[in-house]
């Protein structure tokens, strides 16, 4: 069995030692002829390699065409992606500032009730209705019962209550 070894010197240069082991010993003109061989097929195959590798880096018109087509898709996403974020984001900011117009009529609707009430003197009313106008409590014989049968909690008056 032939087997080699590599020995390396200072100058990385290398040299290779050839050893037979047993009782055969080949010929010296059939080694060159192996390594020949070896070498053409190591071309061969580095060959096929090679067209291999050219045939991969070629690209054909339908791998070009789902290429435009993938890159078409992907802009019009992108745009509409932007467009659909703007109109959001102009919707934000119109929803904010009708939000604060609410918050500021809310405030001066709250300020001109509070205002409202406060300017009321039911005293001043009463005075004025029972000094200036005549007008007075209602007595015991002035006020007339009538019982509602309807589960309505009040009564609408359309004609005169008859008298008893």
């Amino acid at each position: 069995m032939a087997s080699t070894r590599r020995v390396n010197s200072r100058s990385d240069y290398s040299r290779t030692k050839v050893y037979v082991d047993g009782n055969t010993v080949r010929k010296t003109a059939a080694v060159p002829n192996t390594q020949v061989q070896e070498r053409l097929k190591q071309r061969q195959v580095s060959r096929e390699i090679s067209r291999n590798r050219k045939k991969a880096l070629q690209m054909g018109k339908g791998y070009v065409l789902f290429l435009a087509l993938v890159s078409i898709a992907t802009l019009f996403m992108c745009v509409r992606f932007i467009q659909l974020r703007s109109t959001v984001t102009t919707q934000i900011k119109t929803l904010a500032s009708m939000e604060s117009e609410l918050n500021q009529l809310t405030a001066e609707n709250d300020a001109l009730y509070n205002q409202t009430v406060n300017d009321v003197d039911l005293e001043h009313i009463k005075d004025v209705a029972m000094n200036q106008l005549g007008m007075n409590y209602a007595t015991e014989d002035q006020i007339i019962w009538y019982s509602n049968n309807m589960t309505n909690s009040y009564v609408r008056q359309y004609q005169d209550v008859p008298a008893k």
